[in-house]
């Protein structure tokens, strides 16, 4: 059902209103009711909440100027109750450069983003933080070669708030990606380079002093952090990235892809110390209807070397992954990992204190599984299952300062995480969707659960003018 009224164009508004809830047979939720939602549920206790969104897309025309702005509030009566903005943004696009400014969405890797753990170093997991960004409109072809090669690339500044261990410490994010081969030809390769960086800020106690310079500001600065350039001595500002390659097959009406993200924090890990350390992932997709059997995707994780080297018998987790000696709050935004949600901060580590900042348990391996189908008109499904084998992590904070870090590592632990869900379109009111979700935790490495998701969607679009 569309709304219209006649003024004048401003192009379709998008508008969304859905409440949700999750709770648990625990304190903490299943590890699955709570990750990738960028933030939307509370990990402790049950949750209760409205989500009310409005956007104005771009328009779809190639040429020209276009812009595009959207909200999303969210207000959770939870354990720790919050009304904020999930997203609240703006963008410009002209032909094929768009700027971005704001709270928005996003993710970064050539991942199956629907059904996988997510990007190594930005999945769904946490809320969007504001950033300013360029970027283009997706791959651009390169001229002169018929479009059998494309590059996309994207510039942001962030900033990463005030409650942290380096307060109102700066986000540099990069990427450059390169496409070989049509995009409509039935193989492409695509192969990517992703840098992150944390800096500038002001240190409080537990690092302030430790380095000269460590968190200066201003454009030198930047451009010392845009290179990644710093001095033998120097330990910050805090670099990290990975290489993301990517086949993507169409063989009639599946549609395959075969990705591999390197994680690096140093300069050993540019020239692929640790090989193994990183994500794989196998994706198939029916692209000819919906089927029982619509989707496959298998993904095996690793975070064990971390830069040590086996040839000198250092130990497993060299690089501390995620966390650093001076930012010491680590890849983390309002209590969450924004990368892959293996990776756990305090707060969802069990052992270890929740209002510690940073990351705890780096050191993962996993197996990740996901089927997904139709079950009949307004019934689909999606099965999930995750084993894990966590072993903490060596940099971890030992009080809520981060004054001084710990060594926390512990023997392999196992855990099965499950999640079956079920989502579609209720019966004769076409703008009313429903998912309902019951996840399951087993294993050692936290407490035995069982959980429950539901959600309640209503949609509109509405046209104002011709």
């Amino acid at each position: 059902m569309v709304s219209t009224v006649e003024a004048q164009s401003v192009g379709p508004i998008q508008s969304e209103a859905s409440v949700f809830g999750a709770g648990a047979s625990t304190h903490d939720l299943p590890f699955w009711l709570d990750a990738n939602q960028f933030g939307r549920f509370d990990r402790e206790g049950a949750t209760l909440g409205v989500r009310l969104a409005a956007q104005r897309p771009f328009e779809g025309r190639a040429q020209g100027l276009d812009y595009s702005v959207g909200i999303a509030a969210v207000g959770r009566a939870s354990e720790h109750s919050t009304l904020h903005a999930q997203e609240l943004y703006g963008q410009l696009r002209y032909e094929a450069v768009q700027v971005t400014a704001g709270w928005k969405k996003r993710t970064i890797g050539r991942v199956d983003t629907v059904r996988s753990l997510g990007g190594i170093t930005l999945s769904q997991n946490a809320t969007p933080l504001p950033k300013v960004s360029v970027s283009t409109d997706g791959y651009v072809s390169v001229p002169g070669t018929n479009d059998y090669l494309g590059v996309k690339g994207y510039l942001a500044h962030g900033w990463m708030g005030e409650d942290r261990v380096v307060r109102d410490a700066l986000l540099h994010e990069k990427y450059g990606y390169l496409r070989i081969l049509p995009p409509n030809s039935p193989v492409t390769l695509h192969a990517g380079l992703i840098h992150h960086a944390l800096w500038g800020g002001t240190p409080s106690e537990a690092v302030a002093g430790r380095e000269q310079g460590a968190f200066r500001n201003g454009l030198e600065q930047f451009g010392r952090v845009f290179f990644a350039a710093r001095g033998a001595s120097e330990i910050g500002p805090d670099h990290m990235g990975n290489y993301d390659f990517s086949v993507d097959v169409e063989a009639g009406p599946v549609k395959g892809q075969v990705y591999r993200q390197f994680f690096f924090e140093d300069a050993p890990g540019l020239w692929f110390r640790n090989v193994w350390d990183g994500l794989w992932g196998l994706s198939l997709r029916r692209t000819s209807g919906p089927a029982l059997l619509d989707a496959v995707l298998y993904e095996h994780f690793r975070l064990i070397k971390q830069g040590s080297s086996s040839l000198r018998d250092e130990v497993e987790g060299g690089n501390d992954a995620f966390t650093h000696n001076l930012f010491r709050s680590g890849w983390t935004y309002q209590g969450r990992m924004l990368g892959l949600p293996l990776v756990t901060p305090p707060g969802n580590t069990p052992g270890v204190p929740d209002e510690r900042p940073s990351i705890a348990n780096s050191l993962v391996i996993a197996h990740h599984v996901a089927i997904e189908g139709t079950v009949r008109p307004g019934l689909s499904y999606r099965l999930t299952g995750t084993y894990s084998r966590n072993s903490g992590g060596t940099g971890v904070c030992g009080d809520p300062e981060c004054a001084d870090v710990v060594d926390r590592r512990f023997p392999r632990t196992g855990q099965w995480s499950f999640l079956v869900e079920a989502f579609g379109g209720v019966p004769e009111a076409e703008q009313l969707s429903y998912d309902l979700g019951v996840a399951v935790d087993t294993g050692s490495f936290r407490k035995e659960s069982v959980g429950v998701r539901f959600g309640l969607t209503w949609r509109g679009l509405h046209r104002f003018g011709k």
